[in-house]
């Protein structure tokens, strides 16, 4: 909740952060507990090896393989070890690869998926989560469902994005005034930049660092943990605070693929998907709250910006994607969201 190679933990279709697809190879029917040809599935994420996403995700695949006594195989490939998320998403709907942790890349199959990632539309996560998991995320899981993928209920956390920034700080919209900010993709997060004044662009997450040690934006967009789990501490100088959107990951499967799982597989991977999400959420939240104060410590020059600027500036971004979603799904929308009027 379009995309490039975005690491960071989102799972909708301008946000960087991550969802999972799975597809599950095989076309052969199976009885409801038992699988006719078990066999190695993979796992492709673009999270660091060390972080709690992939260490979670890592911990899902273990218990999953004990729970199923070799039923089902999964292996875990953190850090785009399997291709950048374009090419992983491509695999996966193709068939070719069956586990896929992604971010910013399902705008083409579940548009409504923006709807929660919109600027300053909640202030909390579990906010954010009530709605994901509940009726506003049904509405998109079935766009998921039209577009032969299974969605789980449970989505992981990627959290509250702020801005890093190498040349000034962000006191105030004003000063996003014709600076270029590496962002995770799609029509949301170029539209919110170019309302503030700045440019947005993009790069395959894996090539972040690099972009910016060597300037080629002046900063980025993505929650602390990501800020410190990538070392972007030593490319950037200042971190000004301002959550200014929320973005996490989906669980999917591809839907035909899924059905022809046996049903007591099937009952494993659910439960599984729900309790190590669950806890990833936990993970990152306890470190997305300390994230500042660790930035501070390893050098950053850390601030909190005046959003309220940024807010004054948003009027005619808000009536140009509430009159895309539509009353009824804007409705919705605002039923669990706080920050929008």
């Amino acid at each position: 909740m379009d995309s490039a190679d975005s690491r960071e933990d989102a799972a909708f279709p301008f946000f960087a952060g991550m969802t999972i697809f799975i597809v599950f190879g095989g076309s052969c029917p199976a009885s409801e507990n038992t699988m006719a040809n078990p066999k190695q599935f993979r796992l492709g994420l673009n999270q660091p090896v060390g972080s709690p996403t992939a260490r979670r995700a890592i911990e899902m695949a273990e218990a999953i393989n004990q729970e199923t006594a070799g039923e089902f195989a999964l292996e875990v490939f953190p850090e785009s070890r399997l291709g950048p998320d374009p090419k992983m998403f491509a695999d996966l709907r193709a068939g070719a690869l069956e586990f896929f942790m992604a971010g910013a890349t399902l705008g083409e199959v579940a548009p409504t998926s923006a709807l929660p990632l919109l600027p300053f539309a909640f202030s909390e996560s579990r906010a954010v989560f009530a709605a994901l998991d509940g009726a506003l995320g049904d509405r998109i899981r079935n766009e998921l469902v039209a577009s032969g993928l299974h969605a789980f209920r449970h989505c992981w956390q990627n959290g509250f994005h702020h801005l890093t920034i190498s040349v000034r700080p962000i006191h105030t919209a004003d000063d996003l005034a014709g600076l270029k900010f590496r962002s995770p993709g799609g029509a949301i997060a170029a539209d919110f930049f170019k309302a503030l004044g700045a440019d947005a662009g993009m790069v395959p997450f894996s090539g972040m660092y690099e972009a910016l040690k060597t300037h080629q934006f002046d900063g980025q967009s993505d929650p602390l943990g990501v800020v410190l789990s990538l070392k972007l501490y030593e490319v950037q100088t200042y971190l000004s605070l301002t959550a200014h959107w929320w973005s996490g990951f989906t669980l999917l499967a591809n839907a035909a693929a899924w059905n022809t799982l046996p049903r007591a597989v099937q009952g494993v991977v659910e439960q599984n998907a729900e309790k190590f999400a669950l806890r990833q959420r936990e993970d990152i939240e306890q470190i997305n709250a300390t994230g500042s104060e660790e930035l501070a410590r390893r050098g950053m020059r850390v601030n909190t910006a005046d959003t309220e600027s940024f807010r004054a500036r948003l009027g005619d971004f808000y009536a140009r994607w509430r009159q895309k979603a539509g009353p009824e799904l804007w409705r919705l929308l605002e039923s669990y969201a706080d920050g929008i009027a």
